[in-house]
Order: C-alpha cells, then sequence, then structure tokens
C-alpha cells in the first residue's frame, strides 16, 4: 500500500491523510460557498478485465493488522458533508441490522481481503464486523437515510468515550457503567453483555449520557445538528434505552417475520463456530475503536444510485492511492434494478480503482419458491462474497437484468 498522499481536490475538500485524530477538539469548519462545489467527476474508464483468480480459504481467521495509513487530516464533518447527498425516505428504521446470516462470510474475509485499501458498506452496526474482519485503511458508510449518518456519529462518539466493551455497550443502551468489576479484555461476548446491564437503567442517566455524546457531536466535531437532527437523533438512542437489547430491525409498515434482536447479533456464531462481532473480541472493538479516533469511518448520506456521494468517495480515494477492497452492498442493488438506477450505479462503481482481490459483500433476503444456493439452514438471509472486477465484466458482456442473477454469479466458495 503506497504512503505518499496525494494533495489533489476533492469537490471543495482538502485531500490528504496527515497527523492528528479526533481525540483532540476541533473547531467547526465553515461550509464552502456554493460558487466553488465542482460538477462530479467523469466517469472513470474501468481497467483492462483481468482473470479471475481466487486465493485459498481457510477458516482460521487473521489477527486483525494495524491500518497502515495515518489519520485524516482533513476536517473530518467537512469530510462528511462535503460528499453528502440530500436525504432521501426509506421503508424502515435500521437502528440494527436485518440479516440474520451478516457473519456467514466472516470465516472467508481475513483470507479473501488484503488487508488495507478502502471499504464501503451500507447500514447499521454490522459495518463495524466487516471492518474488524478485513483490516482497512479507511471506510465509508453511505446510506441513503440521513438518520443512518446520525447513527454513525452517535456511534463515534460512544466509541470515543468508551474504555471498554462493557462500558461501550452500555453507553449504547443509555446506562451508567459500573468500572469495577468489569470484565475485561478476555471476557467473552456474553460476559461483556451481563456486565453492560449490571447498572439498572434510568431515564435520568439517559438523558445525562445522551447529552454527553451529543455534546462531543456538536463540540468536538463540529456538526451543526437543527431540531429534526436533535430530535432523530435522541429518538434513535431512546430505542436502545428502551428496548435495550431485545431492539430489531422494524419495517414502518410492521410484518409478520422476527428479526434479529441486538443481543442475537453480538453473540451470533459464523458457520467455523466463532463469535466474530465486533464486541466479541478485545482486538476486534479497539481496532474499530481506533479507526473511529482517526477519523477513518466516515458516514455519509448517498444513493448508491446517485451523482454525488459515491463518486465523490471514488475521488478521494483515487487521489490518496487507495484502492476500494470491499463493498458491503447488502441487498441494495435489488432495488436500484427497481428504480431504473442500475446504470448510474454501473457508473460510480466504474469509477473506483480495484484490484483481482477486491470483493463485494452482498446479501440476498429469501422470497418465496426463490432461495440462494448458499443459503444455511435456519436463514432467511444469505451472505456472500463476489469478486467486484468479474462482476464489472460481465456487465459489460452481458448486461444483469435480475437481482437472483447479480446474487448468483461467480459465487466465492466459502
Amino acid at each position: 500500500m503506497p504512503t505518499k498522499i496525494s494533495r489533489a481536490p476533492l469537490f471543495v475538500l482538502v485531500v490528504a491523510f496527515g497527523c492528528g485524530g479526533a481525540d483532540a477538539p476541533k473547531p467547526a469548519t465553515p461550509a464552502a460557498p456554493p460558487s466553488q462545489v465542482l460538477a462530479p467527476p467523469a466517469p472513470v474508464p474501468s481497467p483492462a478485465p483481468q482473470a479471475e483468480v481466487s486465493p485459498p480459504v481457510t477458516t482460521e481467521p487473521a489477527p486483525p493488522a494495524e491500518p497502515t495509513l495515518r489519520p485524516l487530516d482533513i476536517p473530518f464533518r467537512q469530510l462528511v458533508d462535503g460528499i453528502s447527498e440530500k436525504d432521501a425516505y426509506y421503508f424502515s428504521d435500521n437502528y440494527v441490522s436485518n440479516e440474520t446470516a451478516f457473519l456467514q462470510v466472516a470465516p472467508q474475509l481475513p483470507q479473501a481481503v488484503a488487508p488495507g485499501g478502502a471499504f464501503i458498506g451500507v447500514g447499521p452496526e454490522q459495518n463495524f464486523s466487516y471492518i474488524a474482519l478485513t483490516r482497512p485503511d479507511v471506510a465509508f458508510v453511505i446510506d441513503i437515510r440521513r438518520r443512518n449518518m446520525l447513527l454513525h456519529l452517535l456511534y463515534k462518539a460512544i466509541f470515543q468515550e468508551a474504555t471498554s466493551r462493557s462500558h461501550f455497550l452500555a453507553l449504547l443502551l443509555g446506562r451508567e457503567h459500573e468500572a469495577q468489576g468489569d470484565p475485561g479484555a478476555e471476557a467473552t461476548i456474553e460476559q461483556v453483555l451481563d456486565h453492560a446491564v449490571k447498572v439498572p437503567k434510568s431515564r435520568e442517566s439517559f438523558r445525562a449520557i445522551h447529552q454527553r455524546l451529543m455534546d462531543r457531536i456538536t463540540k468536538d466535531y463540529g456538526f451543526t445538528l437543527d431540531l429534526p437532527d436533535r430530535s432523530g437523533l435522541r429518538q434513535a438512542h431512546g430505542e436502545f434505552h428502551d428496548k435495550q437489547l431485545e431492539i430489531a430491525f422494524e419495517l414502518h409498515m410492521k410484518s409478520a417475520r422476527k428479526y434479529p434482536t441486538l443481543r442475537t447479533l453480538l453473540t451470533m456464531r459464523d458457520p467455523s463456530g466463532q463469535q466474530t462481532s465486533f464486541l466479541a473480541s478485545e482486538k476486534a472493538f479497539r481496532l474499530v475503536q481506533k479507526m473511529q479516533g482517526e477519523n477513518r469511518i466516515i458516514p455519509v448520506v448517498g444513493d448508491f444510485g446517485g451523482d454525488k456521494a459515491l463518486l465523490g468517495i471514488a475521488e478521494f480515494l483515487k487521489a490518496n492511492k487507495v484502492p476500494l477492497a470491499t463493498f458491503y452492498t447488502s441487498n441494495v442493488e435489488e432495488y436500484l434494478l427497481q428504480d431504473n438506477k442500475w446504470d448510474k450505479w454501473i457508473r460510480n462503481i466504474d469509477a473506483f480503482e480495484i484490484d483481482d482481490r477486491s470483493v463485494f459483500i452482498r446479501s440476498y433476503l429469501a422470497r418465496a419458491g426463490r432461495t440462494h444456493p448458499l443459503q444455511l439452514e435456519g436463514h432467511w438471509s444469505t451472505t456472500f462474497l463476489q469478486r467486484i472486477r468479474v462482476f464489472r465484466e460481465h456487465e459489460r458482456q452481458s448486461r444483469f437484468r435480475q437481482w437472483h442473477d447479480v446474487a448468483t454469479y461467480e459465487l466465492m466458495k466459502p
């Protein structure tokens, strides 16, 4: 991974990695005047196709490695705001993941993806588990809902205040943490969960904790939050406080499907029998915490088929000579096909520099009569890996038109 960093501009942003982090408060950075905002960059020609080579897969996860790039020098708020698009409606509140098999690829990832490069993901906390497994240099979490970006700012504040995994979880649930007796670095995830809920919850504690976290977001990170932002953040954090470890994904229109709770997601085992969520081990937690402290997990508002966010991320990465290593798309592409945004999605993907090991992490949600060939017993979602270069080459030769075809083409076998 090259460490010489370009100073090329990104829209109105000064693009650079440098020293310093988010532990020290940063003053708010004024927004650039509209006249300085450039048009999105033109699509980047895709590199010549190369043969697909799948590295050997083992079931032993590699130990997390330290990212090689230094912390971001560009003001964090300016990067978030400069790349983000407008808020958009979605039919659910994704406070936690709804994917029962999100760890299905955990044994594969450490060997399938080279450490370093960039991670891009969508949605809430499952991204932290993928980041810990892939060890990128920088990560972007993109979602069409502004509330998802705000939720990740809340997570960032929690990561920076937390002294342990148990403390992190207590803050997320809006509870006081009892430092004495903390189970420590060698604790199992079950011990972490038990200690996090040891102190009885109260509205007074929640209000005090929430205000401290809000102060970090507004004063330390420099974000100006309007009334809907503040209300949305309080509602999201309040859902964790009210429902605690039993909080689960919910559709705006209720359905009979039972979604996994936060407790289930954090304690889930991958196919090798290991618990590999980001809170299941001290190393995984500390890696994500370090990246948060160095402003290298950047949440943005954006549409996969939009004209700004993904193109902005691609330009940022190319200017800093950082290839795209992992793109967790979930099943968003299913909706891009339905909403006639597929061509823009392909344009956006073509803007990224990739290599032969760059992968998609995709998720397929079972439909009546249409399961996935890798679906595990007892799960209604399937998570799988596919090489980005293979996808781009197939799309150029024979365009995809059905989500099931996308989700079953050239699968990387576990």
